[in-house]
């Protein structure tokens, strides 16, 4: 019985697919770091300096989770602590240049590897592509960057 392929289906694969392109583009930076690391480096990189209590809050963790993990990024040359001249109680946690380098390395790796496979299409079929992309992303309700950030995803 052939017709329309499944919909379903062809969004699993499309996901797995996916999946594969953020994992092999994690690949390198995950030598240097574990994945909740990674998490860390990747908030305080595209959202600026932020406080301990709020990283914790986002990712989910323990404040003394947060803190042996900033701690090792900090000791990699990742990440800073800095005061908040907002308040000189705070300490806020910030990328190096070393870090945001990463990040901007394993989102290039990231985007180059999508746009090698669209490049296999047929120019009305990468375009297809695109629409349903974004037509599945605004139907999904996109995650937010905290649901993202567990999984070392850019928002």
């Amino acid at each position: 019985m052939n017709g329309p392929p499944d919909p379903v289906d062809g969004a699993v694969g499309a996901s797995r697919a996916l999946v594969g392109i953020a994992v092999r583009s994690l690949a390198e930076a995950l030598e240097v770091m574990t994945l909740p690391q990674y998490r860390v480096l990747l908030l305080v990189s595209t959202r600026g300096a932020m406080r301990s209590g709020d990283l914790a809050a986002e990712l989910g963790v323990h404040a003394s989770t947060l803190t042996r993990t900033v701690d090792r990024l900090v000791g990699g040359g990742w990440v800073q602590r800095a005061g908040n001249p907002a308040n000189r109680r705070e300490v806020l946690v910030e990328p190096t240049d070393a870090g945001r380098r990463l990040v901007e390395q394993v989102t290039a790796r990231r985007r180059r590897e999508i746009a090698t496979v669209l490049d296999r299409l047929e120019p009305a079929a990468r375009t297809s592509v695109a629409e349903g992309m974004v037509l599945f992303a605004s139907a999904a309700e996109e995650p937010g960057a905290g649901e993202l950030s567990r999984l070392g995803v850019e928002s």
